[in-house]
C-alpha cells in the first residue's frame, strides 16, 4: 500500500512538473524586435563599359537589417505574423575579371513588408518553427545626379528558428530566413531560333535576434 502511494505521488509530482512547463499559446499576441545582419545578393551582371572592360555585376552590400513583428496563435502550432524589416545598405559595383576594387555607387535603403505562416514545434519553454510567407520589397537608391529612386516589388521568404520561453510573457528569438525578390523579367535567345523568358531575382539572407513579449 505505501509502494503504490509512493508511485502515485512521484506520477502526481512530474505531471505537475511537465504543466508547469507546458504553456498554453493560444489566443495570444506575441511582440517582436530584431536586429541581425543582411547578406545581400545582387541585381545581376552589366555587360563591358568603357572604364570596366569585362563588365561587372549590381551586388547589395552586407549591412545591419532590423525591425519589427506581430504575431498572433490561433494554438500552440499555427502562428500568423506581421513583419517589418529596414536595411541601410550600398549598391556596389564589382568589376569582373579585373584588379578594380568594389565601389560603393549609391547608397541603398531596403524595406520588407511581410505577412508570414508561421508552424511552432514544442508546448515548452523551448520552441522550433519553420515560417513561409510573401509581401513586398521596397528597394530605394539615391543617386547623385538623379536623387532619390524607389521602387516596390513582390517578395516571398522561408525560413526557421528557435524561440526560449523564460516565462509566458518573455522569451527570446532567433531566425534565419530568404528574402526572394522578382524584380524584373527578361528576354533572351536560347537557341535553334527560340527565344525565352525569364525572371530575375535579387535573393537576400537574414540571420537574426531578438526579444519576445507576449500577452
Amino acid at each position: 500500500m505505501k509502494t503504490r502511494v509512493l508511485v502515485l505521488a512521484v506520477v502526481a509530482a512530474l505531471v505537475g512538473a511537465a504543466s508547469a512547463h507546458a504553456q498554453l499559446r493560444e489566443g495570444t499576441f506575441e511582440f517582436n524586435g530584431f536586429a541581425g545582419y543582411l547578406v545581400g545578393g545582387h541585381f545581376g551582371d552589366v555587360p563591358g563599359t568603357p572604364l570596366y572592360q569585362y563588365g561587372y555585376r549590381l551586388d547589395i552590400g552586407d549591412d545591419v537589417n532590423y525591425g519589427g513583428r506581430i504575431g498572433y496563435n490561433f494554438n500552440n502550432t499555427f502562428e500568423a505574423e506581421f513583419e517589418y524589416a529596414r536595411t541601410p545598405s550600398q549598391l556596389q559595383i564589382d568589376p569582373f575579371r579585373s584588379n578594380l576594387p568594389t565601389v560603393d555607387f549609391a547608397p541603398l535603403t531596403i524595406q520588407y513588408f511581410m505577412a508570414y505562416m508561421t508552424f511552432n514545434f514544442g508546448r515548452g519553454r523551448s520552441v522550433g518553427f519553420f515560417t513561409i510567407g510573401g509581401g513586398a520589397a521596397d528597394f530605394q537608391a539615391t543617386y547623385t545626379d538623379l536623387g532619390s529612386r524607389s521602387k516596390t516589388y513582390g517578395t516571398a521568404a522561408i525560413g526557421g528558428g528557435y524561440k526560449y520561453f523564460f516565462n509566458p510573457h518573455f522569451a527570446l528569438r532567433f531566425d534565419a530566413k530568404l528574402y526572394s525578390t522578382a524584380v524584373g523579367s527578361r528576354t533572351f535567345y536560347c537557341g535553334y531560333g527560340y527565344y525565352c523568358h525569364g525572371t530575375d531575382w535579387v535573393t537576400n539572407f537574414v540571420p537574426s535576434g531578438g526579444f519576445i513579449v507576449a500577452f
